[in-house]
């Protein structure tokens, strides 16, 4: 090669070589975060609005699950709320005017997120009532009127017990106390909050997965003798399936976290080191939904070796776990690059164009040298 043509590459393009790498590389990290965006938004786009689920305990304390809802003023949202419903107290003596929010929305289609309460037998029904809470499923006392919405498909939807479900359909305002309603909804689709794959045998999904499932019964004989069992140690540090009863959950500590039993808590086995797992999910969005009462987690366990430990860790433990549905493991909410795989990668092409550019001018002396000579 020619001194001019050495020169040339160096001197021309070579030096906008960092700058398009640099370039193409934020570019990537943009992508990602985008992409994680959009996930993100799809998961909670699917089938209709995401609803936000929380426990709740009554005067009596019971505790059930409900839909957490705020209405905002000037809200052009065909979402009707819970809460808009309740701001008609209604008397059937002297019923007052309806609020003008409702009266926006009375005769449109519309979308309400709660719980289904059957007017009829049978898992395919066509009336049912629609509801913020399961407390009217579980216990009374009756819900006022302002609190449920009447539903009648035209043809049967599948009855979810205990599960959200988002229903579309005409809105009507419709005082009818005698027959027991004031609002109906006059309805063309119900979709369930639920997973979109059913629940799965254990053991299927460990011979799907070509997983270990985690046995119960390896954990019991700790209490007896009080020393790890070789079944234990065998499966510190892999990844296995943990199967069996949500027990109990945190999700307002970071990480979240889950206690997953080997069987339903009752007064003569409450949830115990010996009988329980702690489980801490890979991010919020691989939490199981309040309403599941069982699940199957992926993940590494932990076995602690230090029995001072134990009433503060566990016996085990599943570490960065992941749900896992019939369909196969969830996808993964999180960045599909880390954080710190990002900055590697940055720091990597930094110093890339940064050793080329102080390399150059040592191959075009070279090449100076060589061609005087």
């Amino acid at each position: 090669m020619k001194q001019e043509e050495i020169h040339s590459d160096y001197q021309g393009p070579w030096r906008r070589w960092p700058f398009f790498m640099l370039l193409l590389l934020l570019m990537m990290i943009a992508a990602n975060h985008l992409e994680y965006h959009w996930r993100r938004q799809r998961l909670h786009q699917d089938g209709g609005p995401a609803p936000v689920v929380r426990t709740e305990t009554n005067s009596l304390g019971h505790t059930f699950i409900g839909i957490e809802e705020k209405v905002q003023s000037g809200d052009d949202s065909t979402v009707l709320h819970f809460a808009l419903l309740e701001q008609w107290v209604y008397t059937p003596q002297s019923p007052p005017p309806h609020p003008a929010g409702l009266s926006k929305l009375n005769g449109k289609e519309v979308t309400c997120v709660g719980f289904m309460y059957p007017l009829e037998d049978g898992n395919s029904i066509k009336t049912f009532c629609l509801m913020r809470t399961t407390q009217t499923c579980c216990y009374g006392p009756r819900p006022q009127y302002n609190q449920y919405l009447l539903v009648e498909m035209k043809t049967p939807v599948k009855f979810e017990r205990m599960t959200p479900v988002a229903v579309n359909g005409k809105f009507i305002i419709d005082p009818q106390p005698s027959q027991g309603y004031i609002y109906r909804i006059e309805g063309t689709k119900v979709v369930s909050a639920a997973e979109e794959a059913p629940d799965e045998n254990p053991a299927d999904a460990a011979v799907r997965n070509r997983l270990p499932l985690f046995d119960f019964a390896a954990l019991s004989a700790v209490e007896s003798s009080q020393k790890l069992p070789a079944e234990l140690l065998a499966l510190d540090r892999r990844t296995v399936l943990v199967a069996g009863y949500i027990s109990g959950r945190d999700d307002s500590s970071s990480p979240p976290q889950l206690m997953i039993s080997g069987k339903t808590w009752d007064r003569n086995q409450p949830p115990a080191i010996y009988n329980t797992v702690p489980v801490y999910p890979k991010n919020d969005m691989q939490m199981p939904p309040l309403w599941k009462d069982q699940g199957i987690m992926q993940g590494i366990l932990h076995v602690e070796k230090n029995t001072g430990l134990w009433p503060q860790r566990g016996i085990v433990s599943l570490q960065e776990a992941v749900k896992v549905n019939a369909g196969g493991i969830k996808a993964d909410t999180g960045l599909l690059l880390g954080v710190w795989e990002e900055i590697l990668l940055l720091a990597a092409c930094l110093y890339w164009a940064f050793r080329k550019r102080k390399k150059a001018p040592e191959i075009l002396q070279t090449v100076d040298r060589n061609n005087s000579v």
